[in-house]
């Protein structure tokens, strides 16, 4: 057997991540059994794993040996403890038959809070209040659909949803260690299929400032682990769902370790990855000859250098005919970013393509509306650059700053797409919102965190049914910004931390990578890689897990310790190997996105393509 380097294995991974910009995600299948009574479900699997004597997982032997004069591995077994579950349930019953799944024997005392709508804080804090409380709350309120895929409707639904998961949260913080875990669960979230997103409409986003959120709360609430699944939106067989999102909720080895999809074809994890194999694609992004380009934010740096990096590529290919439009609510342009302004201006003019700073409210349908009134049928692209900060602690944070943020991303997002299915611009070919890395969780910014995957799932949604989105989520610019005035001892820091301020260069580059592959979202940034390996060493408690899973296609982890509970997945985990490696492994994104792309073009080109 071939020992396990991981000084190797790890310095190998360092120089894959040096210089490399662009870093989708990815669902890969990780099928499991369905939870038992005794808990022991993954145990089986292990025994099995190790005792076949032709597995790749023979490095999982030198944990345990068998007893002398026995034949095979056998785990040792465990005790489990009955939990106390607090359930904010949904109002179609998806959460009771979930509950009714439930291994026997795992639940002591359960509380279903079924009134949601109807709730105030101080509510969600008196069903917290238990002297003992609670082994586990769930909230399941992310699986109701709002009651029409009206934009109006899906925002209200979202900041009833949006709000309570807040509440919950904030009051859980204040139980100190009245809660040991939380389980979100919402339904279709991440679906890209078409044919799903055509059948439950819009009503289908209406969960997906939960996720962002949640990897927020993971960080700021440290002590308490967090698992999230999504479900399939529309079940094949309801009983074998929900018996397998009841397995994930009580499989306590693997609670908080991922980010986990139930659908109809089996059980998924979130993994982060490369772009590299998804460029093969190749997919392009066209400068139009004609017709209005927007940019919201456009007074803003990062609005400034889009609009910079178009005419960088209007030069390239020497095209022009278009006009770009810069859109905010005030026109102003700040000291520190009239030089860009200035230099887009005097490039603009000698290229022939009109630019020009122009008034527009994103607040309103109505005032969204009333810009497409103007630019229609001339409208070619659309970028949603703009947004605010309301930064705040979970102890400080409060519902108005939310609505702030809120109201500036993805409900300015919706209003967009909202107008766009009315107007007729049959030539409008790209819609990018400006998302960010906070969706993968951010200290301070639990309600950034949320607006911006509600715009990964927009994106997602518009794009399954054939409807230019994509959304980007930005790292942290080093070159404009409130970045560019940074203190040297400030910058200092951000260069130390896992993923340092990028050069315009270097995001741009990121961004072209991802608009190659074609995917309706994908990461920016750039990887510190020695302070990331440091950062994924610990694995003690299931949210230094969490972050090492997401992260293991890229970054590879040491081997676990040992096969107690707190490391028998990563053992699991570790003894597959990596999961895109594995050639019977469905990998959800890399199949609907970009293989379609890759035989059709094969399918035309041939040997021509393949060696372009």
């Amino acid at each position: 057997m071939t020992e396990y380097n991981y000084e190797k294995v790890a310095g190998a991974a360092v120089a894959s991540m040096e210089g490399h910009m662009c870093w989708p995600v990815e669902w890969m299948q990780e099928d499991l059994p369905l939870e038992t009574k005794d808990g022991m479900a993954l145990d089986v699997v292990m025994e099995t794993l190790v005792n076949r004597s032709n597995a790749p997982s023979k490095l999982l032997e030198h944990y345990i040996k068998p007893e002398k004069g026995q034949d095979a591995l056998e785990m040792p077994r465990q005790d489990i403890k009955r939990e106390s579950v607090l359930i904010f349930s949904d109002t179609i019953g998806w959460m009771k038959s979930i509950i009714e799944a439930a291994p026997d024997g795992r639940i002591s005392t359960k509380k279903v809070v079924d009134n949601y709508y109807q709730l105030e804080q101080e509510d969600v804090a008196r069903h917290l209040n238990q002297k003992n409380g609670w082994d586990l709350v769930i909230f399941a309120c992310g699986i109701d659909p709002p009651q029409t895929n009206s934009v109006a409707d899906v925002i209200e639904q979202n900041s009833i949803v949006s709000r309570l998961y807040f509440w919950l949260l904030q009051e859980i913080q204040k139980t100190d260690g009245g809660v040991k875990k939380i389980c979100t669960i919402t339904r279709g979230n991440f679906a890209e299929d078409t044919k799903t997103n055509q059948k439950a409409g819009l009503g289908l986003t209406v969960g997906g400032c939960l996720f962002g959120m949640g990897n927020t709360a993971r960080m700021e609430l440290e002590s308490i682990p967090i698992q999230y699944i999504d479900v399939e939106y529309f079940p094949k067989e309801n009983r074998q769902v929900f018996q397998k999102v009841a397995s994930e909720i009580f499989r306590d080895c693997t609670f908080g370790h991922n980010n986990v999809r139930i659908t109809n074809n089996g059980r998924y994890v979130l993994r982060q990855v490369k772009s590299t194999a998804y460029q093969a694609a190749q997919k392009e992004f066209p400068i139009p000859s004609s017709g209005i380009i927007a940019i919201s934010g456009g007074n803003g740096a990062l609005g400034l250098v889009m609009g910079n990096w178009i005419l960088d590529k209007a030069e390239k290919y020497g095209v022009s005919g278009f006009e770009i439009q810069f859109l905010s609510r005030s026109c102003k342009i700040s000291d520190l970013n009239a030089p860009l302004w200035q230099q887009i201006q005097a490039r603009a003019a000698r290229l022939g393509v009109p630019v020009e700073q122009l008034r527009m409210d994103m607040s309103s349908q109505e005032g969204v509306d009333s810009y497409f009134d103007k630019v229609s049928p001339r409208l070619v692209g659309f970028i949603h650059s703009a947004g605010v900060l309301q930064d705040s602690m979970l102890t400080n944070v409060t519902w108005e700053k939310f609505e702030t943020v809120y109201d500036s991303k993805h409900r300015a997002a919706l209003y967009v797409h909202s107008t766009l299915e009315r107007y007729q611009n049959p030539n409008f070919n790209f819609y990018w919102v400006f998302s960010s890395t906070a969706v993968w969780g951010n200290m301070g910014q639990i309600n950034y965190s949320g607006s911006n995957s509600f715009l990964d799932c927009l994106a997602r949604h518009r794009l399954s049914k054939g409807k230019p989105c994509t959304a980007i989520q930005w790292g942290a610019w080093g070159d404009v910004g409130m970045a560019a005035t940074m203190t040297d001892a400030m910058r200092l820091r951000m260069t130390q931390s896992p993923m340092p301020y990028f050069s315009n260069a270097e995001g741009l580059n990121g961004l072209e990578l991802g608009l190659s592959t074609g995917l309706p979202y994908f990461s920016v940034f750039k990887f510190n890689p020695m302070i990331m390996i440091g950062m994924i060493q610990g694995d003690e408690h299931p949210n230094q897990c969490y972050g090492r899973n997401f992260t293991a296609e890229i970054v590879p982890t040491p081997n676990a310790k040992s096969l107690d509970r707190p490391h028998l997945y990563t053992a699991y985990r570790m003894g597959k190997g990596p999961y895109s490696e594995l050639p019977d492994c469905d990998q959800i994104v890399y199949r609907t996105f970009v293989q379609p792309i890759v035989e059709a073009n094969e399918k035309e080109w041939g040997e021509d393509f393949r060696r372009w």
